[in-house]
């Protein structure tokens, strides 16, 4: 059971290490946590853990460059830093202690995913591509951690995970794009800036188009897109400069999403376990704090997003922290 992530984590570490035999290339890592325990719940979306290897500015791999030389935005840059990922995500029905499968409910899932992404920054402006690489389903270990985890903190028992999705590959590709479209930053002064942002995903585990804006307002203002985030939100940037200086802003926005697949929801897409019916428009409203100096990046998210199926009992919201480090 334990070989699948045994492996994505070996394929993380080999494909992490420093291109052209560099090894005191520094990188930005970033540790990032999602859970419905902020809002005080343990039900739908209910836990969300990632590594993120970020690699100084220079070539991604030649296969990743080929696919981002196919999107706008890539054609003249020069460079294309790239980042690695690793990641687990864990979806329950509201009612976890209820043994039977729910029939009108969301089912258990569990997510274990490596993503590969590349990315280029310009005035005014970002565009990013990613490739995502995964396994749903028992194999991702979901029941094993959720149950050792609330053991842990001593808290109601999951008990329906034999009802949850049956193994499943996933594979994802992704564009996302950011275009500052007000800029009142000043260096070393209060500001504001406002931001709009949009991407595609298409893959068996999420298929969508998403459309949003952010504003962000602070002292000293960051040249970013906002702190990153999970997968299906469209995540902000994972580079940041490290400056002896100390920038913080707040931020508020919102995403919609118009919806085509959602396996943890509908359920697998080739026999298996079947889900409920999705929503076809998702919407989520989000807002934070960002902190950075030197090198250190701290943040806060909490996010409000609408019914994502057919018979949710409520919307849901959840928090996300993320903590990133130049090493």
């Amino acid at each position: 059971m334990a070989r699948p992530m045994l492996l994505l984590a070996a394929l993380a570490v080999l494909t992490a290490q420093p291109a052209y035999g560099d090894e005191r290339a520094a990188s930005i890592w970033i540790v990032e946590y999602e859970n419905d325990i902020f809002a005080g719940e343990d039900r739908y979306y209910t836990s969300g853990v990632r590594l993120t290897r970020v690699a100084e500015a220079r070539q991604a791999p030649a296969w990743l460059e080929s696919v981002a030389r196919r999107f706008p935005g890539f054609d003249r840059a020069e460079a294309l830093p790239y980042s690695l990922a690793i990641g687990h995500n864990i979806y329950t029905p509201a009612d976890i202690v209820n043994p039977s499968f729910p029939p009108d409910d969301r089912p258990y899932a569990a997510w274990l995913h490596v993503k590969f992404a590349t990315g280029t920054i310009h005035p005014g402006g970002a565009d990013r591509v990613r490739v995502g690489l995964g396994i749903v389903g028992p194999a991702a270990l979901g029941k094993q951690i959720q149950k050792t985890v609330h053991r842990a903190i001593d808290t109601d028992m999951p008990r329906g995970w034999d009802t949850q999705l049956r193994n499943e590959p996933t594979l994802l590709l992704g564009y996302d794009r950011f275009r500052r479209i007000l800029d009142r930053a000043e260096p070393y002064r209060f500001g504001l800036d406002l931001s709009l942002l949009g991407g595609i995903t298409l893959g068996n585990a999420h298929t969508h188009a998403s459309a949003g804006s952010f504003l962000r307002v602070g002292h000293n203002l960051p040249d970013d897109f906002g702190p990153p985030r999970i997968t299906p939100a469209v995540s902000g940037s994972g580079y940041f400069r490290p400056e002896p200086r100390r920038h913080w802003y707040l931020y508020i926005g919102s995403e919609g999403r118009l919806v085509g697949r959602d396996l943890f929801i509908e359920g697998n897409s080739f026999g298996g376990r079947k889900g409920v019916d999705a929503r076809r428009m998702v919407g989520e409203l989000f807002g934070g704090l960002v902190y950075t100096q030197g090198r250190f990046r701290a943040a806060y998210t909490h996010v409000w997003r609408s019914r994502e199926f057919e018979g949710q009992l409520e919307a849901q919201d959840y928090g996300a922290l993320s903590v990133s480090l130049w090493w």
